[in-house]
Parts: structure tokens; sequence; C-alpha cells
């Protein structure tokens, strides 16, 4: 049932990619409340896709699903708006990428949260090419924890996509060959 659930959630973020059309969403939160863990993280990242592109509105829409200060609330809620704040502003993302960097540091110790920001920041800077923001993530990278990890490997892949930056690959493949995950 929750394999049905969750693919209900992402099917409906496809339909309804850029559209801004989320009342499916809104008009069953107690539906949508059954998702749990990484379906949670899914169902909220779903409106990434769904408001993609509409980046004005961006933080005012995922306030509800972005980590308070102080800490997150639920993780994989959180971790799913950051996601969803990346996959709006993907390509785009001048805007959020000091926000979506002090989460990295806000919530250093949540896993979920750190996947979720490490996702956003890596679409939010695609193609970009910031050293800088490669720094940030190698920090999460380097914690050498799977799910942070594999997170981060992909958002500095995004990130530099189109560099062909030989000492960056480099050392991601080297980090890849050494680490147990």
């Amino acid at each position: 049932d929750s394999i049905c659930h969750n693919a209900a959630i992402i099917a409906n973020g496809f339909a309804h990619c850029g559209t801004t059309s989320d009342v499916f969403l809104r008009e069953d939160l107690e539906w949508l409340g059954q998702a749990s863990n990484w379906a949670k993280f899914t169902a909220t990242a779903s409106l990434g896709v769904i408001h993609k592109g509409h980046v004005s509105e961006a933080l005012t829409l995922l306030s509800t699903y972005l980590p308070a200060e102080g800490g997150s609330t639920n993780s994989y809620q959180d971790g799913g708006g950051l996601y969803a704040l990346g996959l709006i502003h993907a390509n785009h993302g001048s805007a959020v990428v000091d926000y979506l960097c002090s989460k990295l540091g806000d919530n250093f110790e949540d896993e979920v949260v750190q996947h979720g920001a490490c996702l956003g920041l890596g679409l939010a800077c695609l193609g970009a090419h910031r050293i800088d923001v490669v720094g940030y993530l190698k920090s999460s990278l380097l914690r050498d924890l799977a799910v942070i990890g594999e997170a981060a490997s992909m958002a500095i892949g995004l990130v530099m996509t189109g560099s062909m930056d030989e000492v960056v690959l480099r050392e991601l493949l080297n980090y890849a060959d050494s680490t147990q995950h």
C-alpha cells in the first residue's frame, strides 16, 4: 500500500510539473500524511516539481516544510523541503544558495536534512561550476556517511556539470575508491 501511495504522489508531481497546481496534495493532507520516512521526503520534494521555475514564491510556499531555526522538527519533511527548494530553483538558484549552504551547517547532525540540502544545493547551482559550493558539499561528503555522501557526490556532479574539471573529478574518484560506502 505504501508503494502505491508513494507512486501516486510521484505521478502527481510529474503530471503537474511546473504548473503550480498542488490542489491534489493540499486537499488530501490527511491521505498525504500517511507518508512516512523517505516517502515523506519524496512527497515534500514533489512540491518542488510542481512549482518548478516559480522562484519568487518558493520560500513562502515551502516555509512550513523547511527546517525551523534551531534545528529540524521532522527530518524527512525538512530534508524533502530543501530538495524541493532546489527543484524549484534548478539552474536559477543564486537567490537560495546561501540559505541552502547555511542549512548544511545548521543541521550537521541530521543525515536526512543534510541529504536534502545537498541535493537542493546541487540543483540550485546546476552547471554553475562554483568551487565554493563544491567546498561546502565536500565537507558533507567527507563525513563518510552513506546517506549524506550519496547526495553530496551527486550534488558536486550537478554543480560541476560541463566543467570537465579534472581536479574535482579525480578527488571524487579517489574518495569513491577509498570509502567503504
